[in-house]
């Protein structure tokens, strides 16, 4: 909870200080240029981290290609679910809310009959011509990620691993481990500083209100559902076994040691490797994907860590608003892991 209010506050933080500065665009370049900076920063230290990480490599091989299938199908049940509620609510692939026409409809008809519609439809192409003006920028980033990411796990497999002793990896790990928090907030902060100067980002969460909160909710049905389906269908594990395993929305060093402590040693490790592949996956698959499946079913694939280290590339792949779910998501995730994977081991 602490590194919650910490990321909050440094987005509260930033946000005033952009919307002081909104009439002059201060800094607005800037802010871009930090936030790629600090992306690639962050995401060559966790591929550092990873590659070092003596537990991740003895779990690859069969255990490594249970978790890669268990992750995927366990996106592909939640993305479906959180889709669902999405079109409930009436928002659209990039989350903006449609609400009814004069007459009664909940959709346009698509020739613009009425003033409404004819700026609705409008509006409409706006978003979607700019939303292909970010494939660009999006494969990019990608490239870029994978990059970083690459590299990272080779000087942490190759050098990193083979140099340092046990006490001096627990330094390693605890330096880097600081040096994302200080990364993430000074991202985050540019990111609070770009929503500021944009200005529009309260009058367009107004229009959300609760909204923001049933996705949540969906995200939690969805997960249940494909790890009870999933328990079903691989052998390696039960269904109770499997829910847990859900549960850990990429919180890779909580839910495989509780798992593990219950006693389910097999369970705990594909835990491990699913909470990993969730984390860097969902990392690697929001610029790709954001345009494809849209931008709320974006923010529910990494799990808990949409809401820190995710958070700075899905905004560049989405929109600013799209925070509010993000944090909403990673919260709501945070909260129900600590709860939920114990009673679902038993």
């Amino acid at each position: 909870m602490f590194y919650v209010a910490l990321y909050l506050s440094m987005l509260v933080i930033g946000y005033l200080g952009g919307y002081r500065m909104r009439n002059r665009r201060i800094g607005e370049k800037a802010s871009e240029v930090i936030m790629m900076v600090f992306i690639s920063l962050l995401v060559l230290i966790m591929g550092l981290r990873m590659g070092s990480n003596q537990q991740v490599i003895d779990n690859i091989g069969p255990i490594g290609l249970i978790s890669l299938a268990f992750t995927v199908l366990l996106w592909i049940g939640t993305c479906f679910a959180v889709s669902v509620a999405r079109r409930l609510m009436r928002l659209d692939k990039w989350g903006f809310l449609h609400e009814k026409t004069p007459g009664g409809q909940g959709s346009l008809t698509g020739d613009g009959d009425t003033p409404e519609e004819t700026v609705m439809l409008k509006h409409i192409d706006d978003v979607e011509e700019n939303a292909d003006r970010k494939t660009g920028n999006d494969n990019s980033m990608t490239r870029l990620i994978l990059l970083m990411l690459a590299l990272g796990l080779a000087i942490g497999f190759f050098g990193i691993r083979t140099v340092l002793d046990h006490e001096q990896m627990l330094v390693f790990d605890d330096l880097s481990s600081k040096a994302l928090v200080v990364g993430l907030c000074i991202m985050i902060l540019a990111i609070g500083y770009g929503m500021g100067l944009s200005g529009e980002v309260i009058r367009a969460l107004s229009k959300i209100g609760a909204r923001v909160l049933v996705i949540p909710v969906a995200i939690l049905v969805g997960t249940t559902i494909s790890a009870i389906l999933i328990g079903l269908i691989f052998p390696q594990i039960t269904v109770r076994e499997s829910m847990a395993i859900g549960y850990g929305y990429g919180w890779y060093t909580y839910a495989p040691i509780c798992i593990g402590h219950a006693g389910h040693q097999v369970a705990s490790a594909i835990s491990f490797m699913h909470n990993v592949l969730r984390e860097l996956g969902g990392i690697v698959l929001i610029p790709v994907l954001a345009k494809r499946i849209g931008y709320i079913e974006t923010a529910s694939i990494p799990g808990i860590c949409v809401m820190d280290v995710a958070l700075p590339i899905l905004q560049r792949a989405t929109r600013d608003e799209i925070i509010a779910y993000a944090f909403a998501i990673g919260l709501f995730e945070e909260l129900l892991t600590t709860v939920l994977v114990p009673l679902a081991i038993g």
